[in-house]
């Protein structure tokens, strides 16, 4: 338990760093693309909600995501977020989630770094790109 909380630190860490440390971290497996339109997007002065809906291959079927963005230490370009995630499939199996992650915005992309945990026991590392003008949110999923 002790090497899983110290990788866990060392991946979070990693990805607080400077960009140049962030592009250098490299997930390796099997990983699958899930693409979400953004139906909604409430903002306030300290933070934004956006939510999102989409079709996610791999058994997931129809998934709909909130995020909750905060900005911190006083910059509105990065922050870190939590969300849920409910998903149902054809067969009507349903599954939900919490995200946690972090954020740095570059122009009009939000990159995000997420770690979930799902109640069927699963759990997803993605990396993904929140495209504010097009409203879309685009990841590469690792499950594990």
């Amino acid at each position: 338990m002790q090497i899983k909380k110290l990788s866990l630190i060392t991946l979070c860490s990693l990805l607080l760093s400077s960009a140049g440390s962030i592009f250098a971290l490299e997930v390796v497996g099997d990983s699958f693309d899930a693409e979400f339109k953004i139906t909604s997007w409430h903002a306030t002065n300290d933070d934004s909600t956006i939510t999102s809906e989409g079709i996610v291959g791999e058994g997931f079927g129809k998934v709909y995501l909130t995020h909750n963005f905060r900005s911190r230490s006083g910059d509105n370009n990065q922050g870190d977020f939590d969300g849920q995630v409910r998903s149902i499939n054809n067969d009507g199996v349903m599954v939900s989630a919490t995200l946690q992650g972090i954020w740095k915005r570059e122009g009009k992309i939000v990159n995000m770094y997420t770690l979930d945990t799902f109640s069927d026991g699963g759990m997803i590392y993605a990396e993904g790109k929140v495209d504010l003008v097009e409203g879309t949110l685009k990841f590469k999923a690792h499950q594990f």
